[in-house]
Formats: C-alpha cells, sequence, structure tokens
C-alpha cells in the first residue's frame, strides 16, 4: 500500500496533464481551422489563448515540450495534403509520405518549442503591455527563421489566416505579414492577460489595439484608393486550362491543347486582352530548343495577342530552368525562378534522401536563376514569381523595389489536388498585392487563378479543377510602400530585439550565480 495521500496525489496529476493535453491541443486544432478551407479567421485571434494557460507555472522543458506539440499538431492538420503529394507524383509509398510529413512537422515544431521557452518568461511575469509587446516579438523572430533556414518552408503563418479580413490586413503595406502576425499574437496575448485578471485597463487597452489597427487599415485603403483613382486601366486575359500530371501528352495531344489554348487566347483578345497569361504547366514543351513551336508561339504573338507563359528551359546540357516566358513577336524574354521547390524541383540532401523521388518529371534538378529580374514589356515593367516564389515576401518585395508595375505570378498548382493546399496557397498570393500595392494576376495550370486588386481584394477567382478564362483590369502602379522602399526591416528588428534580450537575460542570470 502506498503512502497516505499519494493516490489523491497521482489523481491530481493525471487530471493537470489531461488539462495540459487539451489546452495545447485546442490550441492546435484552432490555429490549423483558422485557414484555407475551413477558414474560421477569427479562431487566429484566441488560439494562443488556452496555449499560454497551458504553459502556466511549469519549468522551461516541459513549456518547450507543450509549445512542441502544440505546433506539430497544427503542421498535421494544415500540411495533410503532404503525403498525397509524395506518393502520387514524388513516387514514394504512403508509409514514407507519412513519415515525410511527420519529419517536416517535428524539424519545423522544433523552433516553435525553442520559442516557447522564451515566451513563457513573459506569459505571467511583468504587465500586459510588457508581455503583448515581447510574445509577438518572439514569436516573429521565430516565423523568420523558419523562412531563412535551409530553403525555408514559411507556410500558412498566422497572419495569413486574415486575408478575407481587408481592413485588419492593410497594415501589412507598412510591415508586411509578419506585422499583421505581430498584431495578431498581441490581441492573443491581451485577451489572455484580460482572461487571467478581469482588468478593465486591460480591457481599455485591447479595445484601444483593435481600433487603432482597424482605423489604420481604413485610412490606409482610403489613401491608397485616392492615390490611384486617375491611372488608366488595362485589360490582361488568364486562361486556367485544367491541365494536370496525370495526362499522357504525346505529339497529337500537345498539339490539340496549344490549339485550344491559342483560341481561348484570341477570345480574350477580342474582348479587349493586351496580353494573354498561361499557367506553370500547360505543355510538357521547350520552345527555345524546338523551332516549330518556338515559331508557332512567335507568329500567334505577333499577329494576335502576346503571351506569358510557363515553360521549362535549357542550358547546354546541365541546366535546367522553370522559366517564365513572353512571347511578343520575334521578342522572347524570359525569367528563371529563383526560389526552387524543395522534392519538387529538386531534392535536398540527396546523399540522405537518394530514395526520394522528384515530383516534377524533369531528369536531374532543376538549376536556380541567376538573379531576381522583371520582364519589360509595353513600356512597363512585370514581376513575374514562379508558384512557390509566391509564398517568399521579401523575394517580391525585391522584384518590385527593381521597379515593377504588377505582378504576374503563375502556378501549377494540379499536384495538390482537391485539398486545401491551393486555397492556402492563393491566401499567401495576396498578403504580396497589399505589401507591394500592385495587381495581383494568377494563372493556374487548374486552380486557383485568380485576379485581386492592390488592396488584396480578390475580384474574381476560377473554380478548382475547371477550365476557364477571363478578362482582369489592373493599373500599372509606380508608388513604392514603406514595406518596399524600407525592405524587411520590421522581422529582422524583431529578431534582433529578440536576441538581444536573450543575451540579456542569460547575462543577467549568470551575473546572479557569479555574486551568489
Amino acid at each position: 500500500m502506498g503512502k497516505p495521500g499519494e493516490s489523491d496525489i497521482r489523481h491530481q496529476k493525471s487530471a493537470l496533464n489531461s488539462k495540459t493535453i487539451f489546452l495545447w491541443l485546442s490550441a492546435g486544432i484552432a490555429y490549423a481551422l483558422a485557414f484555407p478551407k475551413t477558414q474560421i479567421a477569427f479562431l487566429a485571434f484566441v488560439f494562443l489563448v488556452p496555449l499560454l494557460l497551458a504553459i502556466e507555472n511549469k519549468q522551461p522543458a516541459a513549456v518547450f515540450r507543450i509549445f512542441f506539440c502544440f505546433s506539430f499538431v497544427s503542421y498535421l492538420i494544415v500540411l495533410y495534403w503532404i503525403p498525397r503529394v509524395m506518393v502520387k507524383y514524388g513516387g514514394t509509398t504512403w508509409i514514407l509520405g507519412i513519415v515525410g510529413l511527420i519529419a517536416l512537422a517535428t524539424f519545423l515544431s522544433v523552433f516553435s518549442g525553442l520559442a516557447g521557452m522564451l515566451i513563457g518568461k513573459f506569459s505571467n511575469v511583468g504587465s500586459a503591455c510588457t508581455a503583448a509587446f515581447w510574445i509577438p516579438t518572439i514569436w516573429i523572430s521565430k516565423d523568420l527563421v523558419v523562412e531563412k533556414v535551409f530553403s525555408g518552408f514559411p507556410w500558412c503563418q498566422a497572419g495569413y489566416s486574415q486575408y478575407k479580413n481587408i481592413y485588419f490586413s492593410q497594415l501589412a503595406e507598412i510591415g508586411g505579414i509578419h506585422m499583421v502576425s505581430f498584431l495578431l499574437i498581441c490581441i492573443n496575448v491581451l485577451i489572455f492577460r484580460l482572461w487571467k485578471t478581469k482588468s478593465k485597463r486591460i480591457l481599455i487597452a485591447l479595445a484601444a489595439v483593435v481600433l487603432t489597427v482597424y482605423a489604420s487599415g481604413f485610412c490606409l485603403l482610403k489613401n491608397h484608393t485616392v492615390k490611384t483613382a486617375k491611372i488608366p486601366f488595362h485589360q490582361a486575359g488568364i486562361i486556367q486550362p485544367n491541365s494536370n500530371h496525370d495526362q499522357v501528352f504525346d505529339f497529337a495531344f500537345i498539339k490539340a491543347t496549344l490549339e485550344k489554348l491559342f483560341r481561348s487566347s484570341l477570345q480574350l483578345k477580342k474582348s479587349g486582352a493586351e496580353f494573354v497569361i498561361w499557367p506553370e504547366f500547360t505543355v510538357p514543351i521547350y520552345p527555345r530548343q524546338t523551332p516549330y513551336f518556338r515559331d508557332q508561339l512567335a507568329a500567334f504573338s505577333q499577329n494576335h495577342v502576346p503571351l506569358f507563359a510557363g515553360f521549362t528551359d535549357y542550358q547546354g546540357s546541365e541546366k535546367v530552368f522553370n522559366s517564365m516566358m513572353l512571347f511578343n513577336g520575334q521578342q522572347l524574354e524570359k525569367y528563371d525562378k529563383v526560389h526552387l521547390t524543395p522534392f519538387g524541383e529538386y531534392v535536398p540532401f540527396r546523399r540522405w534522401l537518394f530514395f526520394v523521388k522528384k515530383i516534377t518529371d524533369e531528369i536531374g534538378d532543376f538549376s536556380p536563376g541567376d538573379k531576381i529580374h522583371n520582364i519589360r514589356f509595353a513600356g512597363h515593367w512585370f514581376s513575374t514569381p514562379i508558384c512557390y516564389e509566391i509564398i517568399y515576401p521579401e523575394l517580391l518585395r525585391t522584384m518590385i523595389a527593381k521597379g515593377g508595375e504588377v505582378i504576374i505570378t503563375i502556378s501549377n498548382d494540379s499536384w495538390l489536388g482537391r485539398s486545401s493546399a491551393p486555397y492556402q496557397h492563393l491566401a499567401m498570393a495576396v498578403f504580396r498585392s497589399i505589401e507591394n500595392r500592385r495587381y495581383l494576376l494568377r494563372s493556374t495550370s487548374n486552380g486557383i487563378s485568380a485576379w485581386v486588386d492592390a488592396a488584396g481584394r480578390i475580384i474574381y477567382q476560377s473554380p478548382l479543377h475547371k477550365s476557364d478564362q477571363f478578362l482582369a483590369s489592373f493599373r500599372y502602379l509606380k508608388n513604392k510602400t514603406i514595406f518596399t522602399r524600407w525592405g524587411y526591416l520590421f522581422p529582422y528588428a524583431c529578431f534582433f530585439l529578440t536576441l538581444g534580450k536573450l543575451l540579456w537575460m542569460l547575462a543577467k542570470k549568470k551575473g546572479r550565480r557569479y555574486q551568489s
């Protein structure tokens, strides 16, 4: 028999552990459900509350585990589509596909766990204002590291959940998606402190933050509208051919597909399109290496309408590029994708991952483009990020800073199936419009193609897995936002503030040990 009271202690510990698990599990599920397809966006304002409750009175190691588990669960839900992609197009088994998802979620969650250890120092200590500053600052530092380490995978950061929250999202013009995430976490922290203290001062602070954010968003949007009101509109044609990797492309099928694309482009031209956009993957041809197709595209673009289209390009026997090409009569310009998709266009750490096949069908890995640049057409500069590149704010900011006046992005999302991934991809693309105040014209192989204005409003989006073609009105815009002008200062400022705070805390701890 145990000592008196041991049974009660065990029951209390069991109840405590169950409560902690419930709290971090609720936080992870709430975070994931804030994104498309479910898009219960208001959950992004409260998901952190149960997580902060879960780490109360916990030691750093326990806080690490709680934040790790929260992040692990949220990534499993948000990225549930990855095994299917790896199995169907990457040549792996379902077991390896699931292991791949678990490995990615584990890797990304380590950063959340480390950030959580530092967040735990502020969750219940100090004033609400102190916590509402430092916790978001640490969170953004973690997001920046995730974005930069190795190839980076900044998929579905907190702020992206608000892509339909028109006034809240306008702050991206100042500090990018990271500022929107910062404000979300700040509001979470204030709600948590309000829950704990029932303080009227915190309630007033919370109301002030929310009102300031929405009022600022309203003013920024109105200012943009006034500035651009007199700029003339132009017309572009966008085609979504509903092509996918499961088709067998023999010469007859390629020819028929091109003829269909030419007919659709001609219809858009007759409706007023000044140029037409085809997606990243339509037909597996190499126009610069195949005179028959090059001449066909050149003749059509000269006699009818210029074309922006995605094709594969070779340079010598070793370099293979994923390219956006502009066909304008005899003029052929191109942008080669700089930031390649890991496991899609190359296999990282190939020596250890020799058993993993790329998702693309090219022989060998794709090569990254030499530099980030724009394409010039009709006296204007076009920024043309390809597929996965649109999720990197700094890359597109560089393009716009170099003079880009409109964003054309092409993508092949056919391997994502009918999952939530195409919707998540579009949500992230929307923020590139707001950050840089540029129209975004998006053509995808089978969805979701879209026409987004410079305020981030989706004017039109194509249905998933259906053929579509539409006209999109846009303006050539040259004004540069604070985000575009001053670069990526906000997240880096958060990172260095966090680093400085961490070093100061370590030095202070060491000083106390020395004195004792």
